[in-house]
């Protein structure tokens, strides 16, 4: 009877030990086609483009990164500073048609290019000797004056319905209001960004805050310092106030 009882429990532990094997190779088996299928979830999702930059964007940040080492250049004062806004135009131009998530990315780098503009604008203004940055407010405010009525043509021309950039102008510029930096020279800001959007409310602050804790004592400063010539200057010269100071 022992041992019958011990063939049992014999034969009992290896039918035990078979379930466990069993469960464990099927445990396996799902884990391996879970896997599977997140892999290729993941592949179609990189081919449909969700884990990469898109061309526009990488086509805008191309742009970008050729007009901040022109400004670059403008900061050490090997060029004038230029107030021509063409290339803002063909950026915002581009932006126009964008889906909303591709322009809010541009949205980002067209600030980091209003973010350098600012920069050279002041640097350059305050490396000029004090005898020689009179000429220099009168040479861009003439610049801003000239863009400001040629953007006004263009927007008429268009029906009143917005110029180069769309209508949103330069309001992500850092210190400098809503006309790409201290000293302007941009399209004035409308009701809308590119396409009619002017993105989110909580994106524009966050970009703002983003600009004055990223910034130094002495370059706000500067940037105030800059306003209060450039405003002064043009009341001189009989010119009404800089849109956004």
């Amino acid at each position: 009877m022992s041992t019958m009882t011990a063939n049992q429990r014999r034969v009992l532990d290896a039918l035990a030990a078979s379930r466990e094997d069993d469960s464990s190779g099927l445990i396996k088996k799902v884990g391996v086609g879970i896997a599977v299928l997140a892999f290729v979830a993941l592949l179609i999702l990189w081919l449909m483009g969700f884990f990469s930059t898109s061309k526009e964007v990488l086509e805008i940040r191309g742009m970008v990164d050729a007009q901040i080492a022109e400004l670059d250049r403008v900061a050490r004062n090997e060029v004038p500073m230029s107030y021509d806004g063409a290339s803002f135009g063909a950026m915002f131009d581009k932006m126009r048609n964008m889906p909303e998530k591709t322009r809010e990315q541009v949205r980002g780098e067209m600030d980091r290019l209003f973010r350098a503009r600012e920069r050279a604008e002041l640097q350059s203004y305050f490396a000029l000797p004090a005898d020689k940055r009179l000429a220099e407010l009168d040479r861009r405010i003439k610049a801003e004056e000239a863009r400001r009525k040629a953007w006004q043509e263009q927007r008429a021309s268009r029906g009143g319905q917005g110029g180069n950039g769309g209508g949103r102008g330069n309001a992500t510029a850092g210190g400098g209001g809503q006309r790409g930096g201290p000293g302007g020279g941009g399209p004035p800001r409308g009701g809308g960004g590119p396409g009619g959007s002017r993105g989110s409310e909580d994106g524009r602050n966050a970009r703002a805050k983003q600009r004055i804790d990223s910034s130094t004592g002495e370059q706000r400063a500067q940037s105030t310092e800059y306003r209060r010539a450039m405003e002064e200057r043009r009341q001189q010269l009989g010119l009404s106030p800089g849109r956004g100071r």
